[in-house]
């Protein structure tokens, strides 16, 4: 099976060579770069990676949804989101095309959040806690960016945001399609400081304006209600 791995990146020319270098081993690698104003880009290409630069600074969201576009257009079977930063073991890699190939839709990697700060374990219980509960999931570690999809599961996805809201719009997703998921451990080397407080604020408001508001969410609601008046009837 074909594997692209996606890695959005901005400013991240400290580690980007390494992280697709080691990301190559196991698939097909394509940058997102965001507008960097470091070599990142350049840095990206020699160590081999497929680099799409947008044409200003837009956002993770948008960096994903375009490297889901190009990978689709690839004709990738599995497509795997990873962090440029560092904090995502490329060595992890294996573990995720594994499940896919086992019939997973979707892939969620967990880190082991023991080392990191309070207040970042706290935030990520309760946003995970809350993510679940709205998307009716059951998946560990909702905010993490290491995450794997198989193709067809993937273009069932309807992904609008385009930034950090992108995390858990996709675990709307996951669950709205009723997607097969499960989590596999992966190491986190080391503690980037990402998400924060308001960023997990903004990602829980994002939700409920997701699940409100959505359009194919209301052809969802319609379909459950008419599925349900036909069991009753028969």
């Amino acid at each position: 099976m074909k594997t692209a791995i996606i890695i959005p990146a901005y400013n991240e020319e400290r580690t980007v060579s390494w992280v697709v270098e080691e990301a190559r081993k196991y698939g097909d690698v394509i940058v997102i770069n965001d507008c960097s104003t470091d070599d990142t880009e350049e840095l990206a290409r020699k160590a081999g990676a497929k680099v799409i630069t947008n044409e200003k600074n837009s956002g993770l969201g948008y960096s994903l949804r375009a490297g889901f576009s190009k990978a689709l257009e690839t004709n990738a079977d599995i497509i795997i989101t990873m962090d440029a930063d560092g904090q995502h073991d490329p060595r992890d890699l294996p573990k995720f095309i594994r499940k896919v190939e086992e019939g997973y839709g979707f892939v969620l990697g967990e880190r082991n959040l023991a080392e990191y700060p309070f207040v970042k374990k706290f935030g990520n219980f309760f946003l995970n806690a809350a993510t679940n509960f709205i998307s009716g999931t059951e998946l560990k570690d909702t905010e993490s960016g290491f995450r794997a999809f198989g193709r067809a599961a993937l273009q069932k996805l309807y992904l609008t945001a385009n930034r950090y809201e992108i995390a858990v719009e996709i675990i709307f997703e996951v669950g709205r399609n009723n997607l097969k998921a499960c989590t596999v451990r992966v190491d986190s080397p080391i503690y980037v400081k990402g998400v924060s407080v308001l960023d997990g604020i903004k990602n829980f408001l994002f939700l409920m304006r997701r699940r409100e508001k959505t359009w194919k969410g209301y052809i969802e609601d319609v379909k459950y209600v008419l599925r349900k008046s036909v069991k009753k009837r028969v």
